[in-house]
């Protein structure tokens, strides 16, 4: 029998053991008078009769039977539990309240596709000799899945804004609160459709314009050589009362519709290194350009340029200027054959670095 089962014995004889109310005092009256008769004065000895012994064994069991009622303290913890592993549950468990309501889904990791950004052609207007016509610039925009109708719809959106244009002479001449609703692609026609532009306070000749912006636009940007115009997704035919716009649209004659001469490059506001190349699109007599480098008021340099080809084709030339650190105004026009004005003047403000 090892010790661990000799304590339960012994803790069971122990608690079979009826012990009246008054044993305790009993047994000290009985060993006070016990030790008066038995030990001498100063005793250093004493005996034990059989009947002494007895009650002992007696008082020994009581206070053994009392002592096993209190916690032990020598007895080995028992094993720790191992810890639950938490698992998600359709149900809560009976342990734990349900939720007072859904729990919400954890946020989405995911992060939403990058569009894809793209330098689209945007055409504005502006005045050659005082007509209005069509200049272009290059936007760097977010053009979506980079789709045809995609970079359409950044470019119309891009045009529609008047404020966009990098060179301040270049304008929007469709009304301020012209937006794209959708843009989709039907065969050779780009299909694009506006909200808020069928009122327009323009005059007829750039009404006319406004929508060969458009056409420019759209075209330039889609690929598609024709474009369709919808507004508030029904067909229409005209447009401010001097516009037909019914069925498809295409580009207008370039000599009729375009500036003769673009200073294609730098753009305006444009910051470019000390030596730099300059890109001129032109439809001029001889194919000949001016260009002169302007810095506060004084003439830097100028020379000629001569384009690819001459009026009535639009020709381009490009040529490579240096120039000290600092700001300067580029310019591209023709001098006239008859009073030697200039004429045609397309200029871009820079900063060489």
């Amino acid at each position: 029998m090892n010790e661990h089962d000799l304590r339960r014995v012994l803790d069971a004889e122990a608690a079979s053991v009826e012990v009246s109310p008054d044993a305790l005092v009993a047994i000290r009256q009985r060993i006070a008078a016990r030790r008066a008769r038995w030990l001498p004065r100063g005793g250093a000895m004493f005996a034990v009769s059989t009947g002494g012994l007895a009650a002992l064994a007696t008082a020994v069991a009581v206070f053994a039977g009392v002592g096993s009622c209190a916690p032990r303290t020598d007895e080995p913890p028992p094993p720790a539990a191992s810890a639950p592993v938490e698992t998600p549950s359709p149900t809560p468990s009976p342990a734990q309240p349900a939720p007072p309501g859904p729990t919400a889904a954890p946020p989405s990791t995911t992060r939403p596709p990058q569009q894809a950004s793209a330098s689209v052609p945007v055409y504005y207007i502006g005045l050659d000799r005082g007509r209005p016509r069509l200049y272009r610039e290059f936007h760097q925009l977010p053009v979506g899945d980079g789709s045809p109708a995609a970079r359409t719809r950044a470019a119309v959106t891009e045009m529609l804004d008047r404020d966009s244009a990098y060179d301040p002479d270049y304008a929007s001449s469709w009304p301020a609160g012209a937006r794209v609703r959708g843009v989709r692609i039907a065969g050779d026609a780009v299909v694009v459709d506006l909200t808020g532009a069928g009122q327009n306070s323009v005059g007829s000749e750039y009404a006319h314009q406004a929508v060969q912006q458009l056409v420019w636009t759209a075209t330039a940007a889609s690929g598609k050589p024709k474009v369709r115009i919808l507004l508030d997704g029904a067909p229409v035919s005209e447009l401010w009362g001097s516009v037909s716009v019914a069925g498809d649209l295409v580009r207008g004659p370039a000599l009729q519709v375009l500036a003769l001469i673009w200073l294609i490059g730098p753009q305006h506001g444009a910051t470019v290194g000390r030596t730099f190349e300059v890109h001129v699109d032109g439809a001029v007599f001889e194919a000949t350009v001016q260009l002169r480098v302007v810095q506060n008021g004084r003439t830097v340099t100028e020379r000629v340029m001569t384009l690819s080809v001459g009026a009535p084709s639009r020709g381009e030339g490009r040529v490579s200027l240096t120039l000290a650190p600092g700001a300067y105004t580029i310019e591209a026009f023709a001098y006239s054959a008859e009073d030697g004005s200039i004429q045609h003047l397309d200029n871009h403000q820079i900063t060489v670095r």
